[in-house]
């Protein structure tokens, strides 16, 4: 069974290829789209244990991935209409959570030929505001997500981790379910295209409904993609979270303790397949390590 087929049908192939700009692709492949940094901050407030002394400007970015059955971006980044939402958190908050450079995803892609219509779908990690800030530059797009994530998004969400203003207005929210089929040391899965490229795990914990994405790339590189579970590498490779100072100011663990168990969980994987790239959302040192649009990761 291919759980996403609806994306692939001869049908839908042969409009997009009358729609679409960008020319279909034969074979996996993965782009870093950075859209923005943020200000800076020691290291000491994105991992416990961190440097005072190592400055870090971590990294807002959509993925853009694409495979021959569809092309869809992970994560948003920042995007055009972030400045207003962001504009709502307290001084504290702007403050802390500064950013710079913005690029939106979507001027990028444009600029290199690509139109809003050439995207089949966006797969946030979750929904924080710094990961679906470009979000209203693709309103045509639906959105796929774990069950749990839209509402506690909704009804338990605030600033600054969640912005009201990215969940308004008409959009297609898509909920996708987990397979029981483990895969490297989690008990549900979700072969995205089933041909065993691109598998979705479950990292609740950040927030609920976080997904993880392993990316098997035909070059035999491997990434997983963790979304927030850890911000920095090293945050992995030492199993050290968050300071606690970082979520009793901002709340940006919905729920701490599940997710030190899904940062322990990734570690010992880590530990077991160093092979295995590990890919914290924002951290800009492994990021620089990747091909940036308009190049691939192949």
């Amino acid at each position: 069974m291919k759980p996403l087929a609806l994306f692939a049908t001869p049908w839908l192939l042969a409009c997009s290829s009358l729609l679409s700009a960008a020319p279909a692709v034969d074979h996996l492949r993965l782009s870093v789209i950075p859209t923005a940094s943020s200000s800076g901050a020691a290291e000491a407030m994105v991992v416990s244990g961190g440097r005072w002394g190592t400055q870090r400007h971590l990294l807002h970015a959509a993925i853009l991935i694409e495979h021959p059955q569809g092309r869809f971006l992970f994560d948003t980044g920042l995007g055009h209409e972030t400045a207003d939402a962001f504009a709502r958190n307290n001084w504290l908050n702007r403050t802390l959570l500064a950013y710079e450079n913005l690029n939106p995803a979507r001027d990028q892609l444009e600029a290199a030929g690509y139109q809003a219509s050439d995207i089949d779908f966006i797969l946030p990690s979750h929904l924080h505001w710094d990961h679906l800030g470009g979000l209203p530059d693709f309103p045509d797009l639906p959105v796929l997500i774990l069950p749990g994530a839209l509402e506690e998004a909704k009804t338990h969400g605030e600033p600054p981790a969640f912005l009201a203003e990215q969940f308004e207005g008409e959009r297609e929210w898509r909920q996708i379910a987990l397979d029981n089929v483990p895969y490297l040391g989690f008990d549900r899965s979700l072969d995205l295209f089933g041909d065993g490229q691109l598998v979705l795990v479950d990292l609740s914990g950040h927030t609920a409904g976080q997904v993880g994405l392993f990316v098997n790339l035909p070059s035999g590189k491997r990434l997983f993609l963790i979304g927030d579970t850890s911000w920095t590498e090293r945050g992995v490779e030492q199993n050290k979270p968050r300071p606690v100072f970082v979520q009793w100011i901002s709340h940006v663990d919905s729920d701490r303790e599940r997710n030190s168990e899904q940062l322990k969980r990734i570690h010992e994987l880590h530990q077991q397949d160093p092979e295995l790239l590990i890919v914290p959302a924002h951290d800009e040192v492994v990021a620089a390590g990747l091909a940036h649009f308009p190049d691939f990761e192949e």
